[in-house]
């Protein structure tokens, strides 16, 4: 047969197995050999004599013609067929009813005692062939039974693993099929050979003729063997059904005379690979985008700039979809619009524009904090408005995340730009989602950097800044027990306080750094308290390694990991109160000795006018009553002159009227103030001054109230018949004035205590004359107001001391002869005088010393009399009280000012108030001049005897 006669081979499509069907066996044979199989022993028996029935009935009929040998003719054959189809047992029943049925035992006992025994032999003959028979039939029933069965298992294993099996004859063009692929090609089960031509019609056009072309390829290259796969349409639109075809190709010589093979359906496997490739691809797939991935965040970690971060990360996202073009927009902070951080393909005037555009694709993903899809951006109508920038772009597709942070705020979004129309697929949906995971957890943590770093910079700057030191400590354990700190941090003035720099110290111990001596017991203790029990403590150090104790006051805060401690140097706040404290004593011995010194002239006071009172007093003894009054008096009201004093010099109220002065003029007004003293206590005052004149400026009434206290204190501090030195004189630049006596002295360490206000030499003992102690320190603030210097030196007690007085010489000219115009005496005038006063004593006892001058004096005792007295008498001369009844001496002045004629009244203001701002409110009121209590009476009578209105003049001293 031709090649191209040979090319009808069978394609068979694989159909559901059903049944047991069989191939190429004898059916009926196989019936049988089941049928007997399955019969039971009486069926089997029964049917064996039956059997021998008909062999006996065919004996008897034909023992004409066969004769001796009609046993041999039909029982032997059917005890074989019976052994064979129904076991030995029915074929040697068989073959006995053969030998009863033909008489053979009988004529075998006769042939025994006949003289031939011809007989017997035969019966032997037909046993022995017959047993071999039996034999023979039993064991071609077993081997066909087995034959049987191994056939039925193939035939099931070929059935059960959907095997087709075919084999074609080419010469004689029929096909004998197996079951399996009679059903897999659609055609009725055949045990026999089909013609090819059935087989062939059943076959799709093209797919025929490709399996002829294939067939005559390969007979042409004279395979024997080959194999291909066969894509087979169903009949019922179901899809294509995959076959694998195994031939063997049987050659007669140069003839190819056979086909044999088998026919698998690998539609099921064909589909589980393409699963399995399709399963391995997108493992493969995402097994790079892993690797991708955990290089990617490698690399995320070894980069410290966001924009760079964000840029990585839309590199990789870009490359997840196969485009080239994307850009990451973050959410400005307190605005609507959105800043591109990190872009990839697109120019800075694209960048431009697509900030510009508010109904884009990122901002509709922030809007709606979900993932936003455009497919095909020509044919979108939500984004109308953002056509020209895709046109101009060439964007076909759009696909932006959100940015969403672990607080579910919207931080921006992240976008693909693509050159095609498509849509997302589930891989760049996923690979999407990881990418604005990381960009949002890299730009929150970004943010939350920027804000710590805000935060730490704010808290550097105001903690550098900040004049209160402030250190940060780290404790020191040994098992659960704190045994030092270490130093963590220190600001700036925190360093200036302990005299070191930050570098020196941080990471240091506390208790091993000399700068911090002060942390030990009790301040430790403190510092471990507060960590233990989570509680700000407050404390104060002292520190003992300088000349002088520095005092420090500490807040100890437990912070996490350490301790803030606040510390300030109080130091300045100690002595402070220590001198307050000093002060308050002085304060305290001050009065004590102010009451004394008040009551000293109050007792003879008190005598003396008991005594002008008496009846029985001589007129020489009333004036002399009146004598120590007055002197008594002087004493009080020099006593509180000196307060005053004091008190001015101390607030800086105190002004000097400077003149050129001569100095030994100066010298004689104080010698003469103190001599009385002097020669009290018998003491010799030597005076060493130059001879020459020495004129400077100066204030000459209180450089003489200075050197008079300096030669009254060294007369008080010296025993009865002591010596005072005075030397003056001008030493280059400066007038140098010493006052040097044997007295007491000083010691040197009380030196500095000798000028304080209210000072007491309590080493004097007795010895002093009492006094305020008050006069150092005004002479002391007299001499500095003069621009120099007071000074004290002293070998000790009992070794005499020496006062200096340095004041710059200046220069100075002599004043000119006073002009003979003014004449010697002034004829007095009688004036008009108002006297205001609640102190009915004070202002009745002035009033008549003024009567007795030859004044005119009205008296008024509260401020609404004051005004009345006023508008009917129109005085000269107002001495009004400032805190009376009814209207205040301030509210009197404003009143007359107002009034018609009332700037023609001169207002003298007479007050116990003496400060500065008293002084300013009773100007300000309208008062001509400021006179404090106690008013001498002679400074009154001076006042009017000089009568004249000034403009607004100084309150006199």
């Amino acid at each position: 047969m031709e090649p191209e006669a040979a090319a009808n081979v069978p394609f068979p499509a694989p159909a559901p197995m059903t049944g047991r069907p069989r191939f190429l066996l004898d059916t009926d044979t196989m019936n049988q050999w089941r049928y007997g199989k399955e019969m039971s022993n009486a069926q089997r028996y029964a049917i064996a004599l039956v059997i021998a029935l008909l062999a006996g009935a065919l004996h008897w009929l034909l023992w004409p013609s066969v004769g001796a040998l009609r046993p041999f003719v039909f029982y032997l054959p059917a005890a074989a067929v019976a052994a064979a189809a129904l076991g030995p047992g029915p074929g040697v029943l068989l073959l006995l009813a053969g030998a009863i049925g033909t008489g053979w035992p009988l004529a075998a006992l006769d042939a025994w005692t006949s003289p031939n025994g011809a007989d017997p032999m035969r019966l032997a003959l037909y046993l022995l062939l017959g047993g071999l028979l039996v034999g023979l039939g039993g064991s071609l029933r077993i081997t066909r039974a087995r034959a049987a069965l191994a056939e039925d298992r193939l035939s099931m294993a070929i059935e059960g693993t959907g095997i087709g099996v075919f084999d074609i004859d080419l010469v004689e063009r029929t096909v004998r099929a197996s079951a399996v692929l009679a059903r897999l090609a659609g055609a009725p089960v055949s045990n026999g050979a089909v013609p090819l031509d059935d087989w062939t019609a059943r076959i799709p056009p093209h797919l025929l003729a490709d399996s002829r072309e294939h067939i005559k390829r390969r007979l042409k290259e004279g395979a024997a063997y080959y194999e291909r796969e066969l894509s087979v349409p169903s009949a019922d639109g179901a899809p294509p059904r995959q076959l694998l075809l195994r031939v063997h190709v049987v050659w007669r010589g140069q003839r190819a005379v056979r086909l044999r093979g088998a026919c698998v359906d690998v539609t099921e496997r064909k589909r589980v690979d393409a699963q399995l490739e399709a399963a391995r691809e997108q493992l493969s797939q995402q097994v790079d985008d892993l690797n991708h991935l955990h290089e990617l965040s490698t690399q995320l970690l070894e980069t410290p700039q966001l924009a760079r971060q964000l840029r990585m990360i839309l590199a990789a996202l870009v490359h997840f979809h196969g485009a080239r073009r994307g850009m990451v927009a973050l959410c400005e902070p307190g605005a609507d619009g959105l800043r591109v951080e990190a872009s990839l393909g697109f120019d800075d005037a694209a960048l431009a524009m697509a900030e510009g555009l508010s109904t884009g694709a990122c901002a509709e993903a922030c809007r709606q904090g979900a993932r936003v899809v455009v497919e095909d951006t020509r044919a979108s109508e939500t984004f109308k408005a953002c056509r020209d920038f895709f046109e101009t772009q060439a964007i076909r597709a759009v696909h932006s995340t959100p940015l969403i942070s672990s607080q579910g705020q919207v931080l921006g979004a992240i976008t693909v730009h693509l050159d095609e129309s498509r849509p997302a697929t589930e891989r760049e949906h996923r690979l999407a989602d990881i990418c604005a995971r990381k960009a949002a957890m890299f730009t929150e943590r970004a943010h939350t950097r920027d804000e710590l770093l805000a935060t730490q910079g704010r808290f550097e700057a105001v903690l550098t800044s900040s004049g209160a030191p402030f250190v940060i400590l780290r404790p020191v354990r040994q098992g659960e027990r704190i045994v030092d700190f270490l130093w963590v941090y220190l600001n700036r003035a925190a360093a200036q306080a302990l005299d070191c720099a930050p570098g020196e110290v941080v990471g240091q111990r506390v208790l091993q750094n000399a700068s911090c001596r002060w942390m030990g017991h009790p301040a430790f203790s403190y510092c471990v308290t507060a960590i233990e029990s989570a509680h700000t403590c407050e404390f104060d150090a002292v520190d003992h390694a300088g000349a002088e104790p520095r005092w420090l006051h500490c807040i100890a805060s437990p912070i996490p990991d350490g301790l803030g401690v606040w510390f300030t140097d109080i130091s300045e706040r100690m002595r402070n109160e220590q001198l307050l404290r000093d002060s308050d004593r002085r304060k305290d011995e001050f009065l004590a000795t102010l009451a004394h010194e008040l009551r000293n002239p109050l007792a003879p006071i008190r005598q003396a006018t008991l005594l002008a009172m008496s009846p029985h007093a001589s007129e020489e003894q009333k004036r002399w009553s009146c004598e120590v009054i007055d002197r008594q008096v002087s004493h009080m009201a020099l006593l509180l002159d000196d307060l005053l004093d004091v008190s001015r010099i101390t607030r800086g109220a105190l002004a000097l009227r400077r003149s050129p002065t001569d100095l030994a003029g100066v010298l004689a007004s104080a010698v003469e103030t103190a001599r009385p003293l002097i020669d009290a206590k018998g003491h010799q005052l030597l005076s060493f001054v130059d001879e020459r004149p020495t004129v400077f400026d100066a204030d000459p009434l209180r450089l003489a109230q200075v050197v008079g206290n300096l030669l009254t204190n060294a007369a008080k501090y010296t025993d009865p018949g002591g010596t005072i030195e005075l030397h003056a004189g001008q030493r280059g630049d400066a007038i140098v004035i010493e006052v040097r006596d044997n007295g007491i002295g000083i010691p040197p360490d009380s030196i500095p205590e000798a000028f304080r206000m209210f000072a007491q030499l309590h080493h004097a003992g007795e010895r002093t004359s009492g006094g305020l102690g008050i006069g150092l320190a005004m002479s002391k603030g007299l001499v500095e107001l003069h621009g120099g210097t007071l000074t004290a030196a002293s070998d000790g007690v009992g070794q005499g001391s020496v006062f200096t007085v340095r004041l710059p010489a200046g220069q100075a000219s002599v004043p000119a002869p006073a002009g003979g115009d003014e004449p010697a005496t002034r004829e007095r005038r009688r004036l008009r005088v108002l006297i205001a006063d609640d102190n009915r004593d004070a202002s009745d006892t002035l009033a008549a010393l003024l009567h007795a001058d030859g004044h005119e004096v009205h008296m008024a005792y509260d401020g609404d009399e004051a005004v009345a007295r006023w508008r009917e008498e129109r005085p000269d001369v107002c001495l009004l009280d400032i805190g009376m009844p009814g209207r205040t001496g301030h509210q009197v002045a404003r009143e007359i000012r107002r009034s018609p004629g009332g700037g023609n009244t001169l207002l003298v203001a007479v007050t116990g108030w003496s400060q500065l701002h008293d002084r300013e409110l009773a100007l300000e009121a309208g008062f001509d001049l400021h006179l404090t209590k106690p008013v001498s009476p002679l400074q009154i009578s001076h006042l009017l005897d000089h009568q004249r209105r000034p403009a607004a003049t100084a309150a006199a001293p």
